[in-house]
């Protein structure tokens, strides 16, 4: 009498690892994209974030006060609640996630997108460059101009450098009324 045998033979072990292994080819470089996308959408969104906290603190201390780029322990914002033009403990501060970095315009590179205030482009109107500022008042202005009294519009742009291929896009557009707005490049144009 022959007796059963239980189990799975070396030939079906390696089938399954083979389908396995396909599986993983095309899921891992899909999951790296959706975890970097992640990552740069929460930047855009902190910022955001940062720019309404900035912007109430300017309110209620009834002066001008100014978000400044880059931290010493990496990439970043903070407000420069006392002016001195450097970070200081206690300022109010995000750190961007992997490794998102604020960037200029990206002005249509190949293999980048169109700015938001390009012509023709979704937002209609010029974007001031350079660091914002509110006024007691609230209101964006330009940090390099005394008194900081013009009301201006600004675009940050926001960057990622991915593994598995091109670069990812965000950006947040602050009205001169002080209305800021998260966007994300989806491959052929903006969405927010």
């Amino acid at each position: 009498m022959r007796k059963e045998q239980h189990g799975y033979s070396l030939v079906e072990i390696l089938i399954a690892i083979v389908i396995i292994l396909v599986l993983a080819a095309f899921a891992i470089p899909n999951t790296a994209t959706a975890l970097a996308n992640l990552k740069l959408r929460g930047s855009a969104s902190d910022f955001a974030g940062l720019v309404q906290q900035t912007r109430i603190a300017a309110v209620q201390n009834n002066k001008t006060i100014t978000i400044l780029f880059g931290l010493p322990t990496g990439n970043g914002a903070y407000t420069d609640l006392n002016g001195n033009g450097s970070f200081d403990s206690g300022e109010p501060m995000i750190q961007f996630g992997g490794n998102v970095n604020q960037v200029a315009a990206p002005g249509g590179a190949p293999g980048a997108p169109t700015n938001l205030d390009a012509s023709g482009g979704p937002l209609g109107w010029t974007a001031t460059s350079g660091n914002i500022s509110f006024n007691a008042r609230g209101l964006p202005c330009n940090s390099g101009v005394t008194p900081c009294g013009t009301n201006v519009n600004y675009i940050f742009y926001f960057q990622d450098t991915r593994a598995f291929g091109a670069n990812g896009w965000a950006a947040v557009s602050i009205t001169a009324a002080a209305r800021a707005k998260v966007w994300w490049w989806n491959g052929s144009s903006w969405i927010s």
